[in-house]
């Protein structure tokens, strides 16, 4: 007659080693936590910038200035001065742009043109058709954009001359179709990037045009679905396989991006906020929109529980909503909301037999209501206090098992989830 034995293991993971596919940790997805400290805490609150002149339909940053645009009037509002600028119906993107004289200005890439503003007055300088619809990057004292499959380039010390062509002045060419249309341009590492709808093109420009070079990057990484941003030395963008970082010579999947519940068909907008943090309005797979942010520092993606109908990205993070500019910043709970994490945990490597979790501990602060479900699709639910024991009174069953944590609590910290095993063996 056999008869059962049991083993117990306790399985701890701190907060700041977790990542979707590393270690026990199959998948990862944070709502309204970050990382601080080597902790999990409460994610942003906002406050308010500025109120919108009335008919805003987007918002903007370049740099520190953060701008209002209302496509009826085809004007850009600078809210730290209200000056006000005429641009195109459509606005695609705003970059900031340093001169010669070392002046940094502001130009806005528009559908039907490229739209530089004057640092005195409100007058602008248009350029259509428009040279680039993408981006602007300055590579050896040349601004190089793209429209289409057509790369556009300035004479060297002049980035507003693009009528001007001649042999060693301004000038265009076009990209072999098969890489598709131009997405982004970026700079990477002293080159300039073309980032395409189905692949990447690497240009090498020196002052003489005979010196430059244009070479496909190897990417096997699906269509690129998004912009880019630069930071650190990589270039992060979306693709058919979710968030990928490129370093100039080789594009892979960004760790802990935390992504699965994206739809990479439908990416809004992304921007680089405070050169450390990407940022996205996305659209997710049940149709929801949602604002990610990406922060390769700690190789963490997570999703902050704030409403918005536009966002923007400069010196900081900034939603528009009814009529108002947030900048996200502080700890806060969203309104009517919860901080939540829901991870799921692989148990092979604790050997063969039937797995149940009995318990779970956090270590941190604040008060938390704990679920796990198991592969049989027994659900159990606690709720507790940091520093203690949350047992369940039947085990959860399974090789692989689903937690998820919630809390009220704006001041919670999550610093380890310890899990209590009981493994059974027949002998």
């Amino acid at each position: 007659m056999s008869v059962p034995a049991n083993r117990r293991h306790i399985v701890c993971c701190s907060a700041a080693a977790m990542r979707a596919g590393e270690g026990r940790v199959r998948s990862l997805r944070l709502y309204h936590l970050r990382e601080d400290g080597g902790m999990l805490v409460c994610a942003e609150g906002e406050s308010t910038a500025a109120t919108l002149p009335s008919l805003t339909t987007d918002i903007w940053c370049a740099g520190e200035r953060l701008l209002a645009h209302r496509s009826s009037r085809k004007t850009l509002t600078l809210l730290s001065n209200n000056r006000i600028y005429l641009v195109g119906e459509e606005v695609l993107r705003v970059v900031e742009v340093a001169e010669s004289s070392g002046d940094k200005i502001i130009v806005v890439l528009c559908s039907d043109g490229t739209y530089y503003f004057s640092n005195i007055g409100v007058t602008t300088t248009k350029y259509s058709p428009a040279p680039s619809t993408t981006n602007l990057v300055l590579h050896h004292e040349r601004l190089f954009g793209a429209a289409g499959q057509r790369i556009c380039y300035t004479t060297p010390f002049d980035i507003r001359s693009w009528t001007s062509y001649g042999e060693q002045a301004s000038g265009w060419c076009d990209l072999l179709p098969g890489g598709g249309d131009v997405v982004d341009v970026v700079g990477i590492g002293g080159k300039v990037y073309f980032l395409r709808e189905h692949g990447i093109t690497q240009f090498t420009g020196y002052a003489d045009v005979y010196n430059f070079r244009l070479e496909d990057v190897q990417f096997e990484m699906g269509s690129i679905v998004s912009p880019a941003a630069v930071i650190g030395g990589y270039a992060y963008f979306f693709t058919a396989c979710g968030l990928c970082r490129f370093d100039g010579s080789r594009a892979e999947r960004a760790p802990g991006a935390g992504d699965e519940e994206i739809d990479t068909s439908q990416i809004l907008r992304i921007g680089t906020a405070g050169e450390q943090t990407l940022a996205a309005s996305v659209k997710l797979r049940d149709g929801s929109t949602a604002l990610y942010l990406y922060e390769p520092t700690y190789a963490r993606g997570r999703f902050v529980g704030r409403s918005f109908e536009k966002i923007a990205a400069g010196d900081g993070v900034y939603l528009m909503r009814g009529g108002t500019a947030y900048r996200l910043t502080g700890r806060a709970l969203p309104a009517n909301g919860s901080c939540r994490l829901t991870a799921q945990f692989s148990l092979a490597d604790l050997g063969e037999g039937e797995k149940r979790l009995e318990g779970v501990l956090i270590t941190g602060s604040g008060a938390f209501r704990v679920g796990a479900a198991g592969e049989d699709g027994v659900s159990r639910s606690r709720t507790g206090e940091a520093g203690k024991w949350m047992d369940f009174a039947a085990g959860v069953r399974g090789e692989t098992l689903t937690l998820s944590i919630e809390s009220a609590d704006a001041d919670l910290a999550i610093d380890e989830i310890a899990l209590r095993i009981r493994r059974e063996d027949r002998v």
